[in-house]
């Protein structure tokens, strides 16, 4: 009889949630990053047992097909200093308040001191600054699922986020339900490697010193139109248009997102967390008066649990029920993969062999004969104009 371990033959078969390294009751499985900077799986075949246990925790091997979808709201925070420090409408900080007013932990995802991303856990309200805002970058889970699952056997109440994808390999690890346990996941583009933002942060560094806050969607401008801001030692300022901004323009463009990203399993309506919660974009044209441009959150009601929470949550937030296509339309990238860009491999290669984020940038550019033919569409269209 073979080994009965995980194996991954094709890379778009993982999503790096590490439910099987931390399942693994001989830690044989080590969570490695590859050439591309994504964790995937390492395994110790000498240690292994064929137990098979990370094979049953695997969310993608194990994909459950559920329907969950209760109902949409769109809602934000009435407190407005909690909704400026936060990406959208500020409901997350509303759940993990109201959790740690029962005496609950909350784990998410943080900047750590080198400004990479890890999932941490939180117990006192003065924490909740280290969960807010958007990390555009893929989340080291470590030992997070170990951890929830201690302090839920102990009976305390837990707050889990992450990606959709993220909170389906919990819910395989724990491999039972919880009362005391709430997951939230976040609409999802994909999630770009942490090797292009270690290379652009260091850049950065390099050109301003050293780093000592990060935010990538800034909100003085606006929600619609936000900036990354960087701050530096002798406080220096990083200011642009997530738009224009180089790391922002290869994450959007899908240059430098994990395989799995082009091929995710996990982005229906159905899911298997409590709440999902997002940007409401489009609110302006939906529904004006819950849109002031200081952000209104899309909020997806999966389970009764996750009802209950946003209830007790209700008299802190203005909300509204919405029409789930309306609020987030069936071709929005969130409830769809991406497709992957046709130079990503070689934006790989340029990466590793060290070339620079800006220099990277070029290979966003069409190829010439496609910019041939734009300009002469818009010579054309042009002339047709001014000829009518």
């Amino acid at each position: 009889m073979g080994k009965i371990m995980i194996d991954i033959t094709n890379k778009k078969d993982c999503c790096g949630c590490s439910a099987c390294a931390q399942r693994c009751p001989k830690k044989c499985i080590t969570m490695k990053e590859n050439f591309e900077g994504f964790l995937y799986p390492n395994i110790n075949n000498a240690a292994c047992i064929s137990c098979g246990l990370c094979e049953k925790v695997c969310p993608i091997q194990n994909k459950e097909e559920k329907e969950s979808f209760l109902g949409a709201y769109v809602a934000y925070a009435n407190d407005l200093q909690l909704r400026e420090r936060s990406s959208s409408g500020a409901i997350f900080s509303l759940c993990v308040e109201r959790v740690l007013e029962m005496g609950g932990v909350v784990f998410g995802a943080a900047f750590d001191e080198d400004f990479a991303v890890q999932h941490i856990k939180i117990d006192k309200l003065e924490e909740l600054w280290k969960l807010q805002g958007s990390k555009y970058l893929e989340s080291c889970i470590g030992n997070s699922f170990n951890e929830a699952e201690q302090f839920l056997k102990q009976g305390r109440t837990v707050l889990f986020s992450g990606t959709c994808c993220q909170i389906e390999g919990l819910k395989h690890f724990l491999g039972c339900e919880y009362d005391n346990l709430f997951t939230i996941d976040v609409l999802c583009h994909g999630v770009p490697s942490p090797k292009v933002w270690k290379r652009y942060w260091s850049e950065k560094n390099k050109l301003y010193g050293k780093g000592q806050s990060v935010s990538f969607r800034d909100k003085e401008n606006g929600w619609k139109q936000y900036d990354v801001k960087f701050t530096f030692e002798n406080d220096k300022v990083y200011k642009e248009s997530a738009y224009k901004n180089p790391y922002m323009k290869l994450f959007l463009n899908d240059i430098c997102l994990r395989l799995s990203c082009h091929d995710c399993k996990f982005k229906s309506l159905n899911r298997l967390s409590d709440i999902t919660l997002g940007d409401s974009w489009g609110i302006e044209k939906y529904k004006p008066h819950m849109d002031d441009d200081k952000g209104t959150s899309v909020v997806l009601i999966h389970s009764e649990k996750g009802r209950r929470l946003f209830d007790s949550c209700k008299e802190k937030m203005t909300f509204e029920e919405a029409e789930v296509d309306k609020i987030l339309p069936p071709s929005a990238d969130s409830r769809k993969s991406v497709l992957m860009h046709p130079k990503r491999d070689k934006f790989f290669s340029l990466l590793n062999r060290g070339v620079e984020t800006e220099k990277l940038l070029q290979l966003l550019k069409p190829a010439i004969h496609v910019r041939i033919k734009r300009r002469i569409r818009s010579v054309l269209s042009k002339n047709s104009r001014e000829n009518a």
